[in-house]
């Protein structure tokens, strides 16, 4: 009979703890993924603004090449270039921030998850009412 019940207790421990490591792997891989997402958002970052650097180089260029001086129209150009490119920036930036944000709280979820798959196999594992009934009747 004892023989019985630890079989029966075996079995939901194992599946807990078999529940507890697939959790924290699925945990382990959110947070590599959260790194890279906010690794992302930081050289979307630099490359946006390396960007608008080379376009305002190169409008720069063009206009001393031309020997054209800068007016209050091509000072108004630049600065509306200037705006666009960096509202750009910061949407894409800020996009790429709440993908690192999502993987993140999927981590958090998965951790959570396993400390619940842990516990939930524990109390699985206890033997049924009725079974400690039988053992301590007969």
């Amino acid at each position: 009979m004892e023989a019985m019940m630890f079989a029966k207790a075996a079995a939901p421990i194992a599946q807990g703890i078999a529940g507890f490591g697939a959790a924290k792997g699925q945990q382990e891989r959110a947070e590599i993924n959260s790194y890279i997402g906010r690794t992302r958002a930081l050289q979307t970052d630099t490359t946006a603004r390396q960007g608008l650097e080379s376009e305002l180089g190169t409008l720069r260029a063009a206009m001393g090449a031309n020997q054209q001086r800068p007016g209050v129209g091509t000072n108004e150009m630049v600065q509306e270039l200037r705006a666009t490119r960096s509202r750009e920036r910061r949407i894409q930036v800020g996009n790429r921030m709440a993908e690192s944000a999502d993987w993140r709280m999927q981590g958090k979820n998965a951790g959570a998850g396993a400390t619940g798959a842990l516990i939930g196999g524990s109390l699985k594992a206890g033997p049924s009412l009725f079974d400690l009934h039988q053992y301590y009747k007969g």
